[in-house]
């Protein structure tokens, strides 16, 4: 899965704003990062795909300071980065028996050929769907600062 990070335009305004405000700048980041990670996260959970259900329920986020994190649960759903990326074909083999056997197969065998997962990046498509309302909130948020500091 991939990591996101956030260019800001009116970089040296906003340098100069956190120099002479600092906490009305962290803050205000602060607040802008938590609405973000809350429109984020059930957009997320809605691309997440549903076989069980289990992916999107165990969708997480959290923010604190200027940190924000979104994303699948790996302790609970670790394959979520086979279901993100998909696998190539691989080999299924018996751990604890000598064949494996499963309801509807008409014989047990030794292994069997899986063709692998196809890729479903429902980060990326996530990712796609917030970019513009994340860039907005944070375009007004750096023009509340810049204008709280001019006017302050």
């Amino acid at each position: 899965m991939a990591i996101y990070s956030i260019q800001i335009k009116n970089l040296e305004k906003l340098q100069n704003a956190i120099s002479s405000a600092p906490e009305t700048v962290f803050n205000e980041l602060s607040k802008a990062i938590k609405t973000s990670v809350n429109i984020a996260r059930p957009i997320l959970r809605d691309e997440a795909p549903v076989k069980s259900g289990k992916l999107s329920r165990n969708i997480y986020s959290r923010s604190a300071g200027l940190r924000g994190e979104l994303g699948p649960n790996l302790n609970i759903t670790p394959y979520a980065w086979w279901v993100h990326q998909g696998t190539s074909p691989y080999e299924i083999t018996p751990t604890n028996k000598k064949a494996l056997y499963w309801q509807g197969a008409p014989y047990p065998v030794r292994r069997v050929r899986h063709p692998g997962i196809k890729a479903n990046p429902f980060v990326e498509k996530a990712f796609d769907r917030i970019k513009e309302p994340v860039q907005m909130i944070f375009r007004n948020t750096i023009t509340k600062i810049i204008n709280s500091i001019k006017t302050g």
